[in-house]
């Protein structure tokens, strides 16, 4: 049973990483905000999963018991790791919907930090102590929800269309808040662990529902990443900077080489990825228009593309 338990641990751990590096290329492309905190969620959510191993290399040969089942594992650690994830989420959320403002952002993460540590300091029952702690995280989880249909609810068509194009992963979400607080309530105040083997005792540190409800946003996440990765793969850059120059510079020797391109057909090419007509380009290289033109279609026949537009796409996927 810990052999299973491993590797779905690694396999959730693997998904939240992938969308994190999903993510991260999204916003090098589109330098949208919304996905590079949504990076920086998913890598505190993957730090908060990988807590769970933390015992297993401090104290190997602990032995559990009853009253050890429901102890908060690394309670300083599981508040930070919860307010980064639970910070940057709210944080993608609002940039995505255009709703940034520093009272709303950060005194429900504030107050969230603040009633956990009260919950573990305060709460002298262990039981209760684990419940009334991580129960935290669902409250915040709940307010979030009521606050997006609260924007729903009164805001103009914009927003709304904007919100409805996520109303799966809304609902989704939603449902699996509801079966983390149940699990919890299960494992955490009615179960019995004496009744588990030692090799099964991880239902007090592991919630499946609330993978499951960053899986649901991971998923999303790396759908709406893709989506802009898609567009720059079919409507690549054209511009010409300093920054255009240097990427450039990297692609077209090989470039060049796979395609068995002429140095006057590397100096056409590189302006044509840069955006230029053959006007432009004739003048730039002080040719004639018509052995541009020649130059161009060279290009075209020797790189298999059927126009500019494809040449260009194929030369950024090179």
């Amino acid at each position: 049973m810990l052999s299973v338990l491993f590797y779905y641990t690694l396999g959730v751990m693997f998904v939240y990483m992938m969308a994190s590096a999903t993510s991260l290329s999204a916003y090098f492309v589109s330098h949208r905000k919304s996905f590079l905190l949504l990076t920086l969620c998913f890598v505190f959510y993957f730090i908060d999963v990988s807590l769970v191993f933390k015992d297993d290399f401090i104290t190997p040969t602990a032995i559990l018991n009853a009253s050890s089942f429901w102890d908060v594992g690394n309670p300083q650690a599981t508040i930070i790791s919860g307010a980064g994830m639970f910070l940057f989420l709210w944080l993608a959320i609002c940039s995505y919907l255009g709703k940034v403002n520093r009272v709303l952002v950060t005194a429900p993460i504030i107050a969230y930090i603040l009633a956990s540590l009260i919950a573990f300091n305060a709460i002298g029952n262990v039981q209760a102590r684990e419940f009334c702690f991580y129960s935290m995280r669902e409250v915040l989880l709940f307010w979030m929800a009521a606050v997006i249909a609260y924007w729903y609810a009164t805001g103009d068509e914009v927003l709304r269309a904007a919100l409805r194009r996520h109303r799966v992963a809304y609902w989704v979400s939603l449902a699996c808040t509801v079966g983390i607080v149940l699990e919890n309530v299960y494992f955490q105040l009615i179960f019995d662990p004496s009744t588990l083997p030692n090799d099964m005792w991880f239902f007090s540190e592991r919630n499946p529902m609330e993978n499951m409800l960053f899986l649901t946003l991971a998923i999303m996440t790396m759908r709406a990443a893709n989506e802009t990765l898609r567009l720059r793969y079919d409507a690549p850059p054209e511009r010409e900077d300093e920054a255009m120059e240097e990427s450039i510079a990297r692609v077209l020797p090989l470039y060049a080489k796979k395609n068995g391109l002429s140095k006057r057909e590397r100096d056409v090419i590189r302006l044509i990825v840069m955006g230029k007509d053959n006007q432009n380009i004739a003048s730039d290289l002080n040719l004639a228009l018509s052995t541009v033109k020649v130059h161009v279609h060279n290009i075209l026949k020797k790189t298999s593309q059927p126009d500019r537009h494809s040449l260009v796409r194929d030369f950024w996927s090179a």
